[in-house]
């Protein structure tokens, strides 16, 4: 019981901790805990566009749920400390999954995300790219000039190196539209006059 309180408690750290690209970009409003949160959106959301089944959709959204767990341990390196400092991640993942009945089924999650051989793995680790593209994409919006440089940047980088189709597809999509589009495009553009009367209030 206590190694699994333990690994709840790793995973609420997650939730105080600001993602280290911070100190490139300068402004930024995600935590590694909800970092993860939206990956595994994402990457369930890939996985279907790929056209795996509901129940293979749900491991890619495990393995990204679970993907950066082992930052509780090792902290979040961001790309100027990669260059000097590596993290021993597989003693970490091996000392947080260790001592519970089910232990063994997350570190094979881990392991076969690591590996990047299944379709699951793939989508995961394409979700949590074009996650960080997101996050770059809504503070250049927001007028934030180092993260425009780094979204125009991935579309040399990032995303000719993603491994599904469906990644490379939402991310020339997000270039093209804008962080408000999907509550503008559905209350606005395509709703009616007597509803807009009603969101604006009577003129």
């Amino acid at each position: 019981m206590n190694k699994i309180l333990f690994l709840i408690q790793q995973a609420g750290t997650l939730m105080t901790m600001p993602r280290s690209h911070v100190k490139q970009l300068g402004t930024t409003f995600d935590t590694v805990a909800s970092h993860s949160h939206h990956v595994s959106i994402i990457a369930y959301c890939l996985a279907r566009m790929e056209g795996l089944s509901h129940d293979q959709g749900l491991k890619a959204l495990a393995m990204a749920a679970f993907h950066d767990l082992v930052k509780a341990r090792t902290g979040d390196l961001d790309f100027v400390a990669k260059h000097y400092s590596t993290a021993d991640e597989e003693k970490a993942v091996n000392d947080q999954f260790s001592g519970f009945s089910f232990s063994d089924d997350l570190k094979n999650l881990i392991i076969e995300y690591e590996d990047r051989q299944t379709m699951e793995s793939k989508c995961a680790k394409d979700a949590d790219g074009l996650e960080q593209m997101y996050q770059e994409w809504v503070l250049a919006r927001q007028g934030n000039d180092l993260a425009k440089r780094w979204f125009d940047s991935d579309f040399v980088d990032r995303v000719p190196r993603f491994r599904t189709e469906p990644a490379k597809n939402l991310a020339f999509s997000m270039k093209e539209s804008n962080p408000h589009e999907w509550w503008w495009s559905q209350f606005i553009e395509n709703n009616s006059a007597k509803d807009i009367e009603k969101l604006l209030g009577k003129q």
